[in-house]
């Protein structure tokens, strides 16, 4: 399969889920609001801070269980384009143990790339102070600045996420048996393919820069009045919301099509699949 047959494939794959579009359009708003009301529980009580845990806790799962059987559904859309949403969002539950450590994992690494912001106001600078003096004539101190903001983006967006990513799908689809040697070669298929990292470009700027471009987007307060900028601001975070959606679900159908193609690998080399 060319890469051009699987970056058309997952962006096929997107428009063709309207189930799980109704799902997860809907469902994350839900969880978001259902957060939003467990920050106001209140702790005044044993009671209290026990519901607290079982809500958080229920809450949790909810979340992991959503984004782990849409992985799975991809996969599962890759042997019948006809497959059950419902059985998907199960075999997610039951590997939850494993999906939610890789999600840790992600989370701890993806902070720790976020500390290196911390630099980012002195360290072009000192690259800069280091350069020869032919070379600082012509690199300036705001070019150093972009390069650095250039790389976190990309560190942050797209190389943590798609390293990581092929993992948190292996452990959705087959629990902990993706951590075994027929996962580690699934994951080596997915990051060393370019197809993917194109996919995972588009879906970073796509996902996180241009809905930030367009949330930073404020209206001519010359002429605006407060219903239209409310308005503006309604519009902007629905786009913002499905540009994010999209990105997610495309990351999901790429991601599927190469979990389905490791899989079915591993039946033709005779090795037993999840």
């Amino acid at each position: 399969m060319s890469r051009l047959e699987i970056v058309l494939g997952a962006f096929r794959d997107c428009f063709r889920t309207g189930r799980l579009w109704i799902v997860q359009l809907f469902a994350n708003p839900i969880l978001l609001a259902l957060f939003i009301a467990w920050l106001l529980i209140p702790v005044a009580s044993n009671l209290h801070v026990l519901f607290n845990f079982v809500f958080a806790f229920a809450l949790i799962v909810a979340v992991l269980t959503l984004h782990a059987g849409t992985l799975n559904y991809f996969v599962d859309r890759q042997n019948s384009e006809s497959a059950p949403l419902l059985s998907a969002f199960r075999r997610a539950l039951r590997h939850l143990i494993a999906f939610a450590i890789c999600v840790a994992v992600f989370c701890l690494l993806w902070l720790l790339v976020n500390k290196l912001e911390a630099y980012q106001s002195n360290f072009p600078a000192y690259v800069r102070s280091t350069l020869p003096v032919s070379l600082r004539r012509h690199i300036t101190l705001p070019t150093l600045d972009t390069a650095c903001l250039v790389v976190l983006f990309i560190a942050r967006w797209i190389f943590v996420p798609g390293l990581l990513l092929p993992l948190l799908a292996q452990a959705a689809d087959r629990g902990f048996r993706g951590f075994d040697l027929q996962g580690f070669r699934a994951w080596r298929k997915t990051v060393l393919s370019l197809a993917y990292w194109l996919v995972m470009t588009f879906a970073a700027l796509l996902g996180v820069l241009a809905t930030q471009k367009l949330m930073a987007w404020t209206p001519d307060f010359k002429t605006s009045t407060t219903h239209s900028e409310a308005i503006s601001l309604a519009w902007r975070l629905f786009v913002a919301y499905l540009f994010g959606l999209f990105s997610w679900m495309l990351t999901c159908s790429v991601l599927g099509r190469y979990s389905a193609a490791a899989r079915s690998s591993s039946d033709v080399s005779g090795n037993p699949s999840a």
